[in-house]
């Protein structure tokens, strides 16, 4: 079982127990203390729930006028999530978990922030809003469900049309496909030969980009031991220049493939953080992910479900025009 730190109510620096927080200061020394309490134990897989009493955009609040200290508050709130890598996984159910009792106001108030750490372990992370009984609050249910979608989409990767030899060899594969039947068909077939090919050429050819990076260090690394014994002879300084040139052109592909999959200009402001890109990529995934359909009123996440609903309303649209 991996480490793992979830938080439901926050304890501060001298012990008391932070709670019914109404004030922008109580806030800030919440996020403050929760800041402290995540440098202090960096590498656990990080959750965080409960009523934050903060909104991270202004539609999050209906019925409560807007001034000055809201715009603080959204812009403070942002701040910590941001500033310490926190994930606002996608939410399932009502916009809003806090309602008056008359009605004349709602906010998004509860919600779950997890770490990088969290989703690397559970990347399928939801959160659910239950239906409200007693409370003014709805409450929250955090859940990791991984549904088999079948076989994924293929992509090709940018960074591939850089390698030597790769636009020869499509251009050779493809021209060596013998197809009968229409165009259209002889086109479906080629693209699944070619997909299978490129398949092949990536583990053969291109290979692991980040196990490359991996083995380049570790070899580095050791040469750079001998050296600090002055036992690294001349050919083994060529030899760890050579590796220097080569794990500069590695990082570069795993930039472009960072970035790709991110879909990002970070680069470009100068800051190649991996983590970030991770971070991000899981992010994307998250968010884009079809969470479920309403079926005669029922939530349901089948796949097999999702996709004859997907289907079906979409030869509705079609039909229809």
């Amino acid at each position: 079982m991996p480490d793992v730190f979830c938080c439901g109510r926050v304890v501060t620096l001298d012990g008391s127990i932070m709670k019914g927080l109404m004030g922008q200061e109580d806030k800030i020394l919440l996020w403050e203390a929760l800041t402290t309490l995540k440098q202090s134990y960096q590498n656990l897989a990080w959750c965080l729930c409960g009523d934050f009493n903060a909104v991270r955009r202004s539609e999050e609040r209906k019925g409560i006028r807007g001034h000055s200290s809201q715009r603080k508050e959204i812009a403070g709130f942002n701040n910590f999530i941001q500033n310490n890598g926190w994930m606002d996984i996608p939410g399932v159910g009502k916009r809003y978990t806090w309602f008056k009792a008359n009605g004349t106001a709602k906010s998004r108030l509860d919600r779950f922030l997890v770490s990088e750490e969290w989703l690397q372990i559970w990347p399928a992370s939801k959160q659910y809003v239950q239906q409200r009984v007693v409370s003014d609050h709805c409450a929250l249910v955090l859940k990791s469900c991984v549904k088999d979608w079948g076989p994924k989409p293929f992509r090709t990767l940018d960074v591939w049309l850089k390698e030597p030899g790769f636009i020869a060899m499509v251009k050779g594969k493809w021209e060596s496909y013998q197809m009968e039947g229409n165009c259209i068909s002889a086109l479906k077939e080629k693209l699944k030969l070619l997909k299978a090919d490129l398949k092949e050429w990536n583990r053969r050819v291109f290979g692991c980009v980040e196990s490359e990076k991996r083995r380049i260090e570790m070899e580095i690394e050791n040469l750079d031991g001998e050296d600090d014994i002055d036992a690294l002879e001349d050919e083994g300084r060529q030899r760890r220049l050579d590796l220097l040139s080569q794990l500069g052109l590695v990082n570069r592909k795993l930039d472009s493939i960072y970035r790709q999959k991110a879909r990002v200009n970070w680069l470009k402001h100068g800051d190649s953080n991996s983590n970030f890109f991770h971070s991000t990529i899981g992010w994307r995934r998250l968010k884009n992910e079809v969470k479920g359909v309403v079926v005669n009123s029922q939530w349901c996440e089948e796949p097999e479900v999702i996709r004859r609903e997907t289907k079906s309303l979409f030869e509705k649209r079609f039909m229809a025009t």
